[in-house]
Order: C-alpha cells, then sequence, then structure tokens
C-alpha cells in the first residue's frame, strides 16, 4: 500500500522541477501523492537554477542515474531545448518544452503541456474557445504554448503582444505556419475587441510587481486569465475582478496538465 512506503529511501526515482524563482511552484506537492497514490517510491523536488549555471546544472542532473524525469519552469522553457534529444509534435510547434523523460537508452524526449493543461481545464470547467478572440500577453515560453493550444482548441484571432517585438512576431510566424486558418497577428495589449485575454508572462510574480500590460477599465463580459499560481491573486487577475470580469489562475493550468504529464512520464493509469 502507497502508506507503507518510505519516505525516501535508496530506491527512490526522482523527479525535479527547475526554474529561477522556485518558491511559487506547487508541482512537489501535487506530482508526490500522485506518486505515492500509485504506490510509488518516487519523489519530486524543487530546483532552484541560477541562470549563470543553467547549463552546467541541467548537464548534471541529467547525469543523476535514478533521475527520471525534469519538468522545466520559467525562464528555462526555450533554453533548454538543447538538453533533449528529442521533441514531440507540440514541443515543435511551441519551439519549448516543460517536460523531459529519460528513455530506457538514456536518451532524453521532452513535450510541452502547459497550454493543452490550460485549454483542458477551461474546456472542463465550461469555457469556450472555440470562435473566440484572443488577446495574449507574452511570447515567452509559456506565451508559446498557450497560442498554439488556443489555435489547437478553434480561437479564430489571436493578438499576441510581447515588449520584445521580434520575439512576438515570431510567435506569430510560427502559429500561423502550424494553423493557416487562423487569424494570428502581432500587436498592442489592447483587451478591446477580444473575448478572452490571458498573461502569460512572469509579471506579477514577484513582490513589487505590477501589471504585465495597463489595460485599463475592461468590459466585464472578458474572461481573464493569468498562468501565475502566486499571489492569490495576481494584480492582474485583482484588476480584471475589480473591473466585474470572470477569472482563471494559474491553478488551471497546472491542474489541467497533471494526468498528461503522468503519462508522458509513463506513470498514468
Amino acid at each position: 500500500m502507497s502508506g507503507d512506503l518510505p519516505i525516501v529511501d535508496g530506491s527512490t526515482r526522482l523527479y525535479v522541477i527547475i526554474g529561477h524563482p522556485i518558491a511559487q511552484v506547487r508541482s512537489p506537492q501535487t506530482y508526490t501523492p500522485r506518486f505515492r497514490a500509485k504506490g510509488l517510491n518516487a519523489l519530486m523536488v524543487p530546483v532552484h537554477v541560477a541562470p549563470d549555471q543553467f547549463d552546467v546544472t541541467v548537464r548534471g542532473l541529467k547525469e543523476i542515474v535514478n533521475l527520471e524525469g525534469i519538468i522545466i519552469t520559467v525562464p528555462y522553457k526555450s533554453r533548454v531545448i538543447p538538453f533533449a534529444d528529442r521533441l514531440l509534435p507540440t514541443g515543435e510547434k511551441v519551439g519549448a518544452i516543460n517536460a523531459m523523460r529519460r528513455e530506457q537508452d538514456g536518451s532524453w524526449t521532452g513535450d510541452m503541456f502547459d497550454g493543452r493543461g490550460l485549454t483542458r481545464t477551461l474546456r472542463d470547467d465550461g469555457h469556450v474557445i472555440e470562435g473566440k478572440r484572443v488577446m495574449l500577453i507574452g511570447a515567452g515560453g509559456a506565451g508559446s504554448a498557450v497560442a498554439v493550444a488556443v489555435a489547437d482548441a478553434g480561437a479564430s484571432a489571436i493578438t499576441i503582444f510581447d515588449v520584445d517585438t521580434a520575439k512576438a512576431k515570431a510567435l506569430v510566424a510560427r502559429v500561423s505556419a502550424a494553423y493557416p486558418g487562423r487569424r494570428v497577428v502581432a500587436g498592442a495589449a489592447d483587451a478591446k475587441g477580444h473575448d478572452i485575454v490571458i498573461n502569460a508572462t512572469p509579471i506579477g510574480m514577484a513582490k513589487g510587481d505590477g501589471m504585465p500590460a495597463d489595460l485599463g477599465p475592461v468590459d466585464p463580459a472578458l474572461l481573464v486569465i493569468d498562468v501565475i499560481m502566486k499571489p492569490e491573486p495576481t494584480p492582474f487577475l485583482r484588476h480584471a475582478q475589480g473591473c466585474g470580469c470572470r477569472t482563471v489562475d494559474g491553478r488551471a493550468m497546472l491542474e489541467g496538465q497533471i494526468e498528461e504529464v503522468l503519462g508522458f512520464f509513463g506513470l498514468g493509469s
């Protein structure tokens, strides 16, 4: 029985989540109980990786023999790609990954589950994406995943804003190529003319952060989503709530992808 398993011993299989910062993540308290419920002697451990030590740290992690998988959070979802020997289709479309698994031959496979997790939860909660106009703030790893996922879910139009205009335009080109039937453009962070607004930047996570973009008063009919889990709510969601909008926080993205990630790690039901 799972209750009889040791907390940790020499046979424990390890999974880690890497990021900078790392205190905000909830994957360890989400996945470890799932491992135990399945009768697995396994743990997920948070690992804070400094940017100037990223390459050497990831190389070292991959050499740990009882390390089975790595989850990747901000800001490393694109930077980690060279450390995967192969990418699955969603990871290729997104150009970023948030999970890697060790194969039996010792090689590593990566894929992206952020966007699919978010759209799965939205669908399960009755939020319709098909035919909707989406304003996406942020074209990094999480933003790329969300852009691909909402296009895949049938959004009629997607406007992408990033302070790095070149990054936004590159994501527009990638999503347009993968989904030629969708209207995808780079534009200003303006909620007008959209049905759903999503913050996919890390702005709002650190103490003292403000808004990822100055939206001003917004239509209360908007669905406003923030991929950040802490604080609750973020400044972005507080602003939206003050305007009377329905809001969804970052737990939706995590909860929606749990079973998919477990399946990717070969631990699905």
